[in-house]
């Protein structure tokens, strides 16, 4: 038995486990390059551009034509949700968490339903997806003990559920949206 069903899925999980590595090797030093970031006025410029790029990405992901518009209402609520959500966050650092997890979760969800293509289903992806990426986040927040000035938030592992639980479903309503017209 392979353990990857395709390149695309092998890349997937590939991208996955690069992005949590990322996360993981930067937790000593996150804090100290947000700070100036913050202080210097182009924190949230930056922030807020970041989000357009990803929000760019998901709309168009896997986009071979001009949406219609159950898919451009769709994309709407998902901003919509999106920007009530990180407005309602105030530390910059807990916003980082609702994005990275985010991608985390779609990376794991997108090797999932590869995987699922090929009739190699895993049972409720949607809860596989939102657990792994908590325990993830938990093992984000354990390694911080580690570090002096660093501490375990019980917030951020919520942070990173609710990042997880956010993009699956915004996927999968992109995706309904993307297959009324069929």
């Amino acid at each position: 038995m392979r353990l990857f069903v395709s390149r695309r899925e092998r890349w997937l999980w590939a991208c996955a486990v690069l992005v949590v590595s990322v996360v993981y090797l930067t937790l000593g030093v996150v804090r100290d390059l947000l700070q100036p970031l913050e202080a210097s006025g182009w924190g949230p410029w930056l922030f807020l551009s970041g989000c357009f790029l990803v929000f760019v990405f998901v709309l168009t992901q896997g986009m071979t034509i001009l949406p219609r518009w159950p898919e451009i209402v769709a994309g709407v609520g998902i901003a919509v949700v999106y920007g009530f959500t990180l407005m309602s966050i105030a530390k910059p650092e807990e916003r980082m968490h609702l994005i990275i997890y985010g991608i985390i979760a779609l990376l794991i969800y997108a090797a999932l339903l590869e995987r699922s293509a090929f009739d190699q289903n895993i049972f409720a992806s949607f809860v596989v997806v939102v657990m792994a990426t908590t325990i993830l986040g938990l093992v984000d927040e354990c390694l911080q003990l580690a570090l002096p000035d660093r501490v375990f938030d019980v917030r951020d592992i919520l942070y990173d559920a609710l990042a997880a639980a956010m993009a699956v479903m915004a996927n999968a309503s992109l995706r309904w949206a993307r297959g009324l017209f069929r």
